[in-house]
């Protein structure tokens, strides 16, 4: 019976048309993420679309979400037999439960398992289409899709159908059962946020039900390579994991054949035994006596009282149904886990202050949901509730106008929508009390949320009400609903962008405590009009279309549709439709007049077509800038910054010159261009490129004087990206962005491969490799400067305080008109790049004179808690390299607060302009936290020498020469402030934040002195050869061939340095022994793969210890790709015997028993101490100074 069950189960569900919308519908997502650029589900970067990495995650993510899928399977033969009627027919039979329970879901979960065939079929079919770059893929491997499919997914189905299935046992509902998968999803988000860590990742793996723990640790540190031909061995926590998976799954079923009762859902528990103990006697009630008839009324105090009634009655259903504050629970759970997180930062262990800004982007990521279900769902509970009860045709004939149907439902939700905002605003402010924080700024809980969200979701409120009236059940509007929500995002990824088409579409409104929202309200605000108005327009058609008495047919209602617009209702939808039309015409006129509309795929275009049209010119020999002079007006209410410049340039080429090329930013309005003895000769308007034709040739060593004016500006708003640079208060501009460049460069082209071959340009734009003559004459900076004078003018309003590169030479305040403006002007001390940054915003100022340079910070004012630490940061920066380096070359060091559009801090000269949510707000009330805003700050004074003084030339390794220097510089000053502790714990973080990034690089990975400007190369990498470098052949020596390096290059230009300088130098420096270090760790890939097997102490007769390692010890070469070769190792190394672990919390110096270096050679070796103290963990490079494929088994606890 079993089988005879389980196959009838399997024919209807094959035969459901749930069966084939699901299967194409996966399909079709799967074949598009295989197909489409747009649409990305696994891979990317390196990976091949069907590497076996790519395969796996696609099953994994697309199971997850398949689990909505499997409840419909599962859990509706639970509730199907009570549902069409079946179920007493059924229960008169002999069937046994076991039969009947599992025998149904057998067969529902085979349908559900075969439905997912869809996800590997169309990865398969989706490899085979011609369009597809060929270098976007690989070959096929049956393999991959096997372990896929049986590996990954299947048990993953399995348990969320096991699982649901028995919910629905319980609750006998598939709502109750939907809110289930909702509450397991939101419990599953958060658990993963909150084991989001280190010291978490092995627990997560093996415990994680859905597998992506699992999978994330065995593949966290493979290569390209390995992604794109490997899959990770079923061993270990995998194995785990999948066992637990099924074994779980098998628990659950047990649970639900002991739960089922075979009896009708109102009849099954203890609920319906206690039911019907609970029935009242009869009681006979009389009738009324009858009373005279109230007269009707239809004025608008009638109107008006049935539109209260009506709304509190709609109300009444969603705050009274059980299902509300279930999800609302969700809702605030995923929420608290998410703002309890938000003040996690850095990637580093850190934390910030939970300021209200913060815990805004968690609330509209994590709560979102809540609301748009709520739309959704309660729009089809509230429309056919009456319908579904039978009763429609009683209220239908009742004395009450439609209206009085469609709009308390609109109104209803849209109050429920504000309560549930209302209460994720509490639970916000809850989690910033919990953090012992009290600036709650309720303002913008308000005004940044709760009032554009709240109109965000009514509107989606009000076109779910339409999509309800418009269909023949209540289940069609839903899925309508989850096609436009489907479509919207997949349009927008098409390049359908534009907010005048993309229903309750606007421009975002980037929050910064700074800035508050400065005008970028202004433009979305006008789109939430112009979608207000056509979602009273919907509201107008609901009432005209809405179903009364027994005709509920569409196409009757659309011919009685003229006749219902007559009179007050007509005149409305006219007068709305006229708004409507106007709003939209004058926001075209903002988003597509005043500025030019573009989307993703234009910007794409416009690149790979200047590329084509201007790249010819990158190496035409042009003059080099020699003096700056800058007049900068900045307008920040406008917003505009007008620009009077001058530059001298001339000739360093041993030729002369015929003409001059000019490229101004795409976006900068160019009033005024003149040089010296030049004319125009052709412009390209599209690319705002010209060039100029001399006169007279320009003789080598000549100068000439070349003037412009320019101006960035924007009238209105623009659909999107509207100007994050000149804003209200904190202006941030570099000079690029309003003064010309000369010549032809790479920077802003396109660098994805495949795109590049889509729009016919060549597969690469690399560096000049390293060694090449011709790219010494060009810094990787600017190739039209070297080192320049500078002398620049800001002016601004009066309450500002405008700052700019150099010493302040002359300052003003004058009036213009009603404006009060104030002028400054600052002149260089010293030669600088041409690359400087000018910024204006209402300060606050810390400073202080130290050892004759003028410190300052200037930050808002609510951002006061590191003010004093990033002073310290100064000092100690300025102390350090000074003395192991050279002299300073600046009067003035300043920090320069802006708001968070951006989150990056940056070194220009003498000036490090840094985000307002990059450690202003750090929280350091926990000391064991790494000192980041003390880090960060070193990084960027360390580029006043390695950027500023020298910088090498545009070939490869050049970002070497400037950000691993930075690097080492900023970790030699957090040594000799905190000590090597808290350097562990940060190179801790930078060999993980490495390993993990090696296999999704666009370009293949390079040796260290190679690098291409690969930022998981010359930041994270860098950090650990320089530091392992230091360790090994000792600060001083590499002090002093930095030292050597600066004497050689500092401001000197053209020809600028290379890696091979640094290597040449600190080859002569080291002894002998160390030069293979020299090579592993700058020329190549260099891997280790070292492990303590075991650690063995005894005690001797004497008292003390007898201690045994059993080390496994791998040396590894890579290529590019990540394909790995076996090295000889015979290398001295740290070993270490501890009574405490090394790099936990409260591990001191004086827990280490025994630090010695030993000999490691490749394969199994045992190494013996003798110590007076017993250690509890011992092993090799406990300090991770070795890039070390797992240096998590480099330590083991001791045992006696």
């Amino acid at each position: 019976m079993f089988g005879k069950i389980a196959s009838f189960e399997l024919r209807y569900q094959l035969r459901s048309p749930v069966f084939w919308v699901v299967a194409v519908l996966f399909f079709l997502l799967t074949f598009g993420s295989v197909t489409i650029e747009q649409i990305s589900i696994g891979g990317g970067g390196t990976i091949h679309k069907n590497a076996p990495f790519a395969i796996a995650q696609t099953h994994l993510i697309l199971s997850i979400f398949y689990m909505f899928v499997t409840t419909a399977f599962v859990a509706n033969v639970i509730v199907r037999d009570d549902e069409t009627g079946y179920g007493p027919i059924l229960r008169t039979t002999r069937i046994r439960k076991f039969d009947y329970l599992y025998g149904r879901f057998a067969g529902a979960f085979l349908a559900a398992a075969i439905s997912f065939l869809a996800v590997p079929i169309a990865m398969l079919i989706g490899s085979f289409m011609p369009w597809i770059d060929p270098e976007k893929l690989g070959p096929n491997l049956l393999n991959a899709y096997v372990y896929a499919y049986f590996v990954l997914a299947l048990p993953t189905l399995l348990l969320t159908s096991a699982l649901f299935f028995a919910l629905a046992t319980v609750t006998r509902s598939m709502m109750w059962t939907y809110v289930g998968v909702i509450g397991f999803l939101v419990l599953w988000v958060v658990a993963g946020i909150a084991l989001d860590k280190p010291e978490f990742e092995q627990a997560a793996a093996m415990w994680e039900p859905m597998g992506t723990g699992a999978f994330s640790l065995a593949t966290k540190y493979w290569t390209a390579n390995e992604r794109n031909t490997v899959t990770p061995a079923l061993t270990g926590a995998l194995l785990f994991n999948r066992v637990f998976v099924i074994a779980l799954a098998g628990g659950l079923l047990a649970a639900a054949y002991g739960l089922f009762r075979f009896q009708a859902a109102e009849l099954a528990g203890r609920k319906g035994e206690k039911s019907k103990a609970a029935l009242p006697p009869p009681v006979e009630i009389l009738p009324p006596a009858p009373k005279p008839l109230a007269q009707p009324r239809h004025d608008r105090a009638t109107a008006w009282i049935q539109f209260v009634a009506r709304t509190r009655l709609d109300m009444g259903q969603v705050f009274k149904s059980p299902a509300f504050f279930v999800l609302l629970a969700l809702g605030l759970f995923n929420a608290a886990g998410s703002l309890w997180v938000a003040t996690d930062a850095d990637g580093y262990g850190g934390q910030i202050y939970p300021v209200t800004r913060a815990l805004l982007a968690p609330l509209l990521g994590s709560f979102s949901l809540i609301p748009m279900i709520i739309a959704i769902y309660y729009a089809g509970e509230l429309v056919w509730r009456e319908r579904e009860r039978r009763t429609h045709e009683i209220i239908d004939s009742t004395p009450v106008g439609d209206w009085a149907f469609t709009a308390p439902k609109i109104a209803a939700i849209a109050l429920v929508l504000l309560s549930t905002l209302l209460v994720s605003v509490v639970a916000g402010v809850v989690s910033q009390i919990g953090h012992g924080y009290f600036r709650l700024e309720l303002d913008k809980y308000l005004l940044w949320y709760v009032l554009p969200q709240a109109v965000d979701w009514v509107l989606l409120a009000v076109l779910a009400v339409f999509l309800q009236v418009l269909s023949p059940h209540k289940f069609i509007g839903w899925g309508l609903m989850v096609v436009y929500v489907v479509t919207q995002v997949t349009f927008q990824n098409l390049g359908f962008q534009h907010n005048l088409y993309n229903y309750g579409g606007s421009p975002g409104m980037p929050f910064s405590d700074m800035n508050r929202l400065g005008a970028f309200w202004i433009g979305a605000w006008w789109f939430r009009a112009y979608w207000s108005a056509f979602a009273v327009l919907l509201a107008v058609l609901s009432y005209a279309l809405w179903r009364r008495g027994t005709e509920t047919r569409l196409l009757p209602r659309l011919k009685r549709l003229p006749r219902r617009l007559r009179g007050a209702n007509g005149a409305v939808f006219g007068v709305v439709f006229l708004a409507f039309a106007g709003l939209g015409g004058f926001i075209f006129v903002n988003t597509n007049v005043w500025n030019e509309y573009r989307t993703n795929l234009d910007d794409e275009r416009w690149t790979a077509d200047m590329e084509k049209a201007l790249l010819r010119y990158e190496n035409t020999p042009q003059p080099k800038i020699t003096g700056m002079k800058l007049d900068v007006d900045l307008y920040p209410g406008e917003p505009r910054a007008v620009t009077r410049g001058a530059y001298v340039i001339q000739n360093k080429t041993g030729a002369p010159l015929k003409e001059i090329h000019v490229r101004f930013d795409r976006d900068l309005a160019v009033r005024a261009l003149s040089i010296e003895g030049a004319r125009p000769k052709q412009t390209f308007e599209r690319f705002n490129y010209r060039i100029f034709a001399f006169d007279t040739p320009l003789a080598p060593g000549e100068t000439r004087r070349m003037s412009f004016i320019t101006e960035r500006s924007q009238k209105g708003f623009k659909n999107g990206d509207n100007e994050r640079r000149v804003v209200v208060n904190g202006t941030f501009l570099n000079n690029m962005e309003i003064a010309p460049i000369l010549g032809m460069g790479r920077d802003g082209l396109l660098q994805d491969r495949a795109k590049r071959r889509k729009y016919g340009l060549p597969p690469e734009l690399r560096m000049a490799k390293l060694g090449d003559v011709a790219s010494r004459q060009f810094n990787g900076l600017r190739k039209d400067a070297d080192f320049v004078t500078s002398d620049i003018t800001v002016t601004t309003d009066a309450d500002q305080t405008p700052i700019a590169p150099g010493s302040k030479a002359s300052e003003r305040v004058w009036k213009s008109g009603n404006l009060e403006r104030r002028t400054v002007r600052f002149v260089a001390d010293a030669p600088i790049l041409p690359f400087l940054s000018i910024q204006s915003a209402r300060y606050a100022v810390s400073r202080e004179t130290y050892k004759g340079i003028d410190l300052a910070v200037y930050y808002d004012p609510q951002h006061a808690w590191n003010i004093d630490r990033m002073r310290g940061s100064m000092k100690a920066s300025l102390d350090y390299y000074q003395e192991e380096f050279s002299p300073y070359q600046f009067k003035q060091l300043r920090f320069q607060e802006f708001p968070a559009y951006a989150d990056f801090a940056q070194a220009f000269a003498g000036t490090i302009p840094w985000s307002e949510s990059m450690f202003f707000i750090a929280d350091y009330r926990d000391p064991e936290k790494i000192d980041m805003v003390t880090y960060v700050g070193a990084h960027e004074i360390g580029h006043q020498w390695w950027a500023h003084q020298v910088l090498g030339a545009d070939q490869q390794g050049s970002t070497m020469l400037s950000e691993t220097f930075a690097q080492y510089s900023a970790l030699m000053v957090m040594k000799r402030m905190y000590g090597e502790a808290q350097i562990r714990k940060f190179l801790k973080f930078e060999l993980n934040s490495y390993l993990r990034a090696r296999g999704g690089d666009v370009l293949e990975e390079q040796p260290l002195a190679r690098v291409e400007n690969q930022g998981y190369i010359h930041y994270r990498k860098g950090s650990l050869v320089m530091y392992r470098l230091q360790h090994e052949v000792g600060e001083e020596t590499v002090n002093r061939v930095l030292r050597k390096l600066i004497a050689d290059h500092g401001f000197k230009g053209a020809p600028y340095p290379t890696t091979l300088d640094f290597l040449r130098i600190l080859r002569a420096e080291v002894p002998a022994d160390k030069q293979p270090l020299v090579a592993d760790l700058f020329e190549k890939i260099t891997l280790y793969d070292l492990k303590t097997k075991s650690a063995a102490v005894k005690k001797r007769a004497d008292g003390r210890y007898d201690v045994k390692l059993v080390i496994e010890a791998k040396k590894m070469y890579a290529d590019g790709r990540g394909k790995e070769t076996d090295a000889a190792l015979n290398e001295v190394l740290d070993v270490g015997l501890f009574t405490a672990e090394p790099g936990k919390k409260g591990f001191e110096q004086k827990d280490v028993v025994a630090m010695e270096r030993r000999p490691i050679r490749s394969g199994t070796q045992t190494l013996t101490f003798v110590t007076k103290v017993a250690p509890r963990f011992a092993g090799v490079d406990p300090y991770n100074f070795v890039i070390d494929r797992n240096g998590d088994d480099n330590v083991v606890k001791a045992a006696d």
